[in-house]
């Protein structure tokens, strides 16, 4: 299990950045972390792998976080998801619709 302070250094990270949105998150099981946020109409998601959780200390992911403007890049992000892993970010696709 992923230490509970990792997954709060990446909420609170969330926060800050998205502070008029509602965050909900969600275990991923053994491969990372689901954070979703969302406001009037707009959501974003964001998987944080769980190496990548495992790798880094909370005051690590929280400053790696702001180096690699993951803020800005959720914003600019066109599929609106992100996926963060020890290489940085890198844009997810969205799900597909359900037929």
């Amino acid at each position: 299990m992923t230490d509970p302070s990792k997954i709060d250094a990446v909420r609170s990270y969330l926060q800050a950045a998205f502070p008029r949105h509602e965050l909900t998150d969600k275990a991923r099981g053994a491969n990372g972390h689901d954070f979703k946020l969302v406001r009037e109409g707009s959501a974003y998601k964001v998987t944080v792998k769980r190496s990548f959780l495992d790798d880094h200390t909370p005051e690590e992911i929280g400053g790696l976080l702001q180096q690699w403007q993951m803020e800005r890049a959720l914003k600019k992000s066109e599929s609106a998801g992100l996926l963060v892993g020890n290489g940085g970010l890198c844009v997810a696709w969205p799900e597909a619709p359900p037929s």
